[in-house]
């Protein structure tokens, strides 16, 4: 990997957490007051799900910050070294939370509710969590199958290097 690769790489996943950081100290908590202004039976809601929100934006952090290991390993050629699989590891980890707590969103829509100005954001937001637990489901799918990749051929790395 070449060094401006690897440089524009580490840019962009700073700026992602960075961005993430401000989304969770600025823009949630201030997208939540501003909804319960909007529409005051929202206010039970506010904290649970800010909490929630913050949570799934702190899901995306660490997976972030795992991948910027990886890039690391991979710019220093230690990738298939022991030592990757807890990074890979950490992304699935951080996927199946972030899955979970969709998928608890989900649930708590589809048996609860939250009252909704109209029918149709009721319906909108209850498919859109929906899709997001697939999703998060076949990015845990993909974690797993680059788990096993990872792992076979550290294991063949060690074996190679045990040979010479």
């Amino acid at each position: 990997m070449s060094r401006i690769v690897f440089n524009m790489l580490t840019l962009l996943i700073v700026s992602g957490i960075a961005i993430a950081l401000f989304a969770q100290v600025v823009i949630l908590p201030g997208i939540a007051a501003g909804e319960v202004r909007l529409f005051p039976p929202y206010e039970p809601y506010r904290a649970p799900l800010l909490a929630a929100g913050i949570a799934f934006i702190a899901c995306a952090q660490v997976s972030l910050a795992a991948l910027w290991m990886l890039v690391f390993r991979a710019q220093a050629g230690i990738f298939f070294r022991p030592g990757t699989q807890r990074w890979v590891v950490t992304i699935g980890a951080a996927v199946g939370v972030a899955t979970l707590l969709t998928a608890g969103f989900f649930l708590y829509l589809t048996f609860v509710g939250i009252p909704m100005p109209d029918d149709m954001g009721d319906l909108g937001l209850w498919m859109a969590s929906g899709l997001g637990c697939f999703v998060g489901v076949a990015l845990l799918g993909v974690v797993f199958v680059t788990h096993r990749l990872v792992e076979r051929a550290t294991e063949a790395q060690t074996e190679l290097d045990g040979v010479l």
